[in-house]
């Protein structure tokens, strides 16, 4: 005789597989579509050869920038027209210093404050990333693929070409603004490329979450070393020839922060301490170069007779800066 019971169904319990977003150029982290099983081992193979990518293509960045600033530094005297050329090997050495003397005192209140950003700002990371992705379509997408470039390593030629161009002509302000381009960025890549090593932040392709952090590893999302190149090349400029043409320079460099967002490569927050990077550091050096400027060279060594009542005497001031 049956029993009357139904059968119980029994289900295969299956392991849920990791899931990779998948990232097309133009798709929200919402819309990309999710790899599972042997398709999902192939996107993250794929996902991590572009993560380990990114710290050997800042270090190439910060190599060439480095190489094409201090080339450029030795052949001045030769090409410059300009009084003066020994002015940007000098430049070259205490300008690092200078800065490290006055970024050190504030340090502790810097990383306080990049603690904070990332803190808070991981929370809101997603939904601005999201509404970003959704807008990137039609004639938005084609500025941000230029304004992408503009921060890659494709920008140093440029830079090196501009400050070779100015070495032939008189135009001191012209050199000094060429030069500061150049400088800022190398200065601004070897601080990104530092953070980016120390902080190892996932990057958004990578299906982690906005608070997802590994440090001292291969991940390389915080901050954006292409929005710190695209700030650090055009803000000398801007400070060297202040008017509503270079003014607008500040759309490509903005257009570059939004790209790398839109391209899902990083986040908000990492677009914005990378344009606050390359911004301040081009600002000091430009202030710094400027004012060089202004006041002249002082003798290395002076004379000054002196005379009174009861004696005459001679002084001797030597110049050691």
């Amino acid at each position: 005789m049956r029993s009357s019971e139904t059968p119980a169904v029994v289900r295969p319990v299956v392991a849920p597989a990791l899931e990779f977003e998948a990232f097309d150029g133009k798709s929200s982290v919402g819309e990309n579509a999710r790899a599972h099983s042997l398709e999902g081992d192939s996107g993250r193979t794929h996902c991590l050869t572009r993560v380990k990518g990114g710290l050997a293509h800042e270090g190439r960045k910060l190599s060439l920038s480095l190489l094409f600033l201090f080339v450029c530094i030795f052949l001045a005297p030769t090409l410059s027209q300009a009084q003066d050329p020994g002015r940007f090997l000098d430049w070259s050495y205490q300008d690092g210093s200078a800065l490290l003397k006055e970024v050190g005192p504030r340090m502790p209140y810097l990383a306080t404050g990049g603690a904070a950003i990332l803190a808070t700002g991981s929370q809101i990371d997603s939904p601005i990333l999201n509404g970003i992705q959704a807008g990137n379509e039609g004639g938005v997408e084609d500025f941000l693929s230029v304004a992408n470039e503009f921060g890659s390593t494709k920008i140093l030629p440029l830079t090196a070409g501009l400050f070779a161009a100015s070495l032939a002509t008189d135009n001191a302000r012209f050199q000094d603004a060429a030069f500061t381009s150049m400088q800022s960025l190398a200065y601004s890549t070897a601080a990104v490329f530092a953070l980016k090593y120390t902080v190892g932040r996932l990057r958004p392709e990578e299906g982690a979450g906005a608070s997802s952090f590994d440090l001292f590893s291969d991940h390389t999302s915080f901050p954006s070393g292409h929005t710190a190149t695209a700030f650090a090349v055009v803000t000398p400029w801007v400070m060297y020839y202040p008017n509503p043409v270079t003014y607008t320079l500040f759309a490509l460099s903005a257009g570059t922060a939004v790209a790398r967002i839109a391209r899902d490569r990083h986040w908000p927050t990492d677009v914005l301490t990378g344009a606050a990077i390359g911004y301040f550091t081009a600002r000091y050096l430009s202030k710094r170069h400027q004012n060089a400027a202004l006041t002249p060279d002082e003798p290395r060594i002076e004379f000054t007779p002196t005379i009174a009542p009861d004696a005459v005497g001679l002084n001797l001031r030597v110049n050691l800066n």
